[in-house]
């Protein structure tokens, strides 16, 4: 279903927009606000940094991307020194370009580069929960826009007001899942045999501020374990970086699969049987597409996203591994069960709003200056 855009905003001022891509996600969201903006006549300029996932999906989204700066890693003195050094860049870049309005996933750079130059920052955020970014990007931001389930106190707390946050009635993977044709059905070029069940587990975000404090399940061992109980269906580990990549080649049973480059993760999901997330956002993407979900995220604090969608029945909740596997079974032996997930999820992701529009207008009313 394609939607068009229905924005509310009249804008005649062609607008130059500063866009900063970080994530796989956010290549995910950014794709059709960006060809929205474009349509309505406005420049954009894209920028991102030398990390696995981005670097490779982004032709595959088909999205021309400014490599500039970076990704950390894990090490608090790395992340601090990426950041700085790619501040520096961007601000190279983008001063002198005379850009109306700044918009990032609480990008640190860009809230900064921004604020440092006078431009507005529009922030995008559904994670409370990562209170570094926060911490770095909302009190410098014009707005911050985020999902509709987030109490406002989660985010005053950073230094914004009230009037500056706007909220959407949808979850961040409605953005690309409303424009999902319904009949596609490709999957990726995995050597997998596909006339056997599927079970993904996409890793943690083990090099995120909020991951680097706490307890893990082990991920291998949850692989191991997940491919000994069903040596009769493929188990794919979804890695994020190269070091988890070469961790999971190594000692594991031969129905574990794992990707060696990124993968197109809608494509994935359409053809998994039961996802296992260590993380948030393609949980909640497995979720809407109405894919039975287990979750056993990692980030210490209890995400509102996998909250909201748990209570729903649409993500089951796990804390160790023996409860991932029980989950897991029972996904694959009820039938009737996968069919009222995939009832639910549809009529959920049905009754959510497409954020991107909501995205729009608030970036086009700061580029004029009514935000």
């Amino acid at each position: 279903m394609v939607i068009t855009n229905v924005s509310s905003l009249s804008v005649d001022e062609v607008l130059k927009i500063w866009i900063d891509v970080l994530t796989p996600k956010q290549l995910l969201f950014f794709k059709p606000l960006i060809a929205q903006l474009q349509e309505r006549g406005h420049h954009v300029i894209a920028t991102s940094r030398h990390y696995r996932e981005v670097e490779g999906l982004a032709p595959i989204a088909g999205l021309s991307l400014e490599l500039i700066g970076r990704h950390g890693g894990a090490a608090l003195r790395e992340k601090l020194e990426a950041s700085v050094e790619r501040s520096a860049l961007l601000a190279k870049r983008i001063a002198g370009e005379n850009v109306d309005c700044a918009v990032s996933f609480s990008s640190p750079e860009c809230a900064r580069v921004a604020f440092g130059l006078g431009v507005k920052h529009i922030c995008i955020n559904d994670s409370p929960h990562a209170e570094s970014v926060g911490r770095l990007t909302i009190p410098l931001s014009s707005m911050l826009v985020t999902p509709w389930i987030i109490p406002l106190h989660l985010w005053t707390r950073f230094g914004i007001t009230r009037n500056r946050i706007t909220r959407y009635r949808a979850l961040d993977p409605a953005a690309w899942l409303k424009r999902l044709p319904r009949n596609a059905a490709s999957r990726p070029p995995l050597a997998l045999d596909w006339s056997k069940r599927t079970v993904t587990v996409r890793l943690e975000e083990s090099s995120a501020a909020y991951m680097l404090s706490n307890t893990r399940i082990s991920a291998k061992m949850l692989v191991n374990s997940l491919a000994q109980e069903h040596p009769d269906c493929n188990i794919i580990a979804l890695c994020r970086y190269k070091e988890q990549v070469e961790e999971f080649s190594q000692g594991l049973p031969a129905n574990v699969y794992v990707p060696a480059e990124p993968v197109d993760g809608v494509g994935l999901l359409r053809s998994t049987d039961v996802f296992v997330g260590l993380g948030g956002t393609m949980t909640a993407e497995a979720a809407l597409l109405g894919v039975p979900t287990v979750s056993a995220f990692m980030g210490g604090s209890k995400v509102l996203v996998l909250g909201f969608l748990a209570r729903r029945g649409l993500v089951q909740p796990a804390k160790d591994i023996r409860g991932i596997i029980r989950s897991v079974a029972k996904y694959l032996e009820e039938e009737s069960l996968r069919t009222d997930i995939k009832k639910k999820a549809q009529r959920l992701l049905n009754w959510m709003e497409d954020p991107v529009e909501k995205v729009l207008d608030v970036v086009e009313q700061a580029g004029v200056g009514k935000a």
